[in-house]
């Protein structure tokens, strides 16, 4: 009996310590199938958010052309920036020197050997006919002056005549009053 009652008291301490442990097998399962529950909840929100990161990444890619194209963007409207301070500053320098280059275009007409030459020649003529002009008035004056002094010794030779004639003239007056008187 013995042996039946160590059976016994092997199986109430069995059942005592299934009872014990049931609980929490049974506490452990349900920890067990909700842990496979939020694992599951976990691994479908990765592979969503892994479905997201692969949509960023091929958008990303498109963001990265299209940072890379606003970059290639910046450094050509950079480059034509430059460009265009390089060519404004010699379009600058360049009028600075067209108006030098007027400058001394009209300088040169000024100059022109064929202006020069026909003014040269229109000078001269101007000159020759003054010259002309002057032995014309040369010859003239001294015509006139020669004239001028014939006529005037004429009128000193008639003045001298007069003056010789006067005092015969008055005579011939006295004479005639003499005679009208007598």
């Amino acid at each position: 009996m013995a042996s039946a009652e160590q059976l016994e008291a092997l199986i109430n301490l069995e059942n005592n310590l299934k009872a014990q442990y049931e609980k929490k097998l049974t506490a452990e399962r349900y920890k067990t199938e909700e842990q496979l529950e939020a694992k599951a909840k976990l691994q479908a929100t990765i592979a969503q958010q892994a479905a997201e990161i692969n949509e960023l990444k091929s958008g990303g890619t498109d963001i990265k052309r299209l940072e890379q194209e606003n970059r290639e963007l910046s450094n050509r409207s950079e480059n034509i920036k430059n460009e265009f301070d390089a060519l404004r500053a010699k379009n600058k320098a360049a009028q600075k020197e067209l108006g030098t280059l007027k400058s001394e275009v009209k300088e040169l007409k000024q100059l022109d050997a064929k202006k020069l030459k026909k003014n040269l020649v229109e000078t001269k003529k101007k000159l020759e006919e003054q010259r002309k002009a002057n032995d014309l008035l040369s010859k003239s004056n001294k015509e006139y002056k020669q004239e001028s002094y014939e006529y005037q010794n004429t009128i000193a030779n008639l003045e001298k005549e007069i003056e010789t004639l006067k005092p015969a003239e008055e005579a011939e007056k006295v004479e005639e009053k003499e005679l009208a008187e007598a």
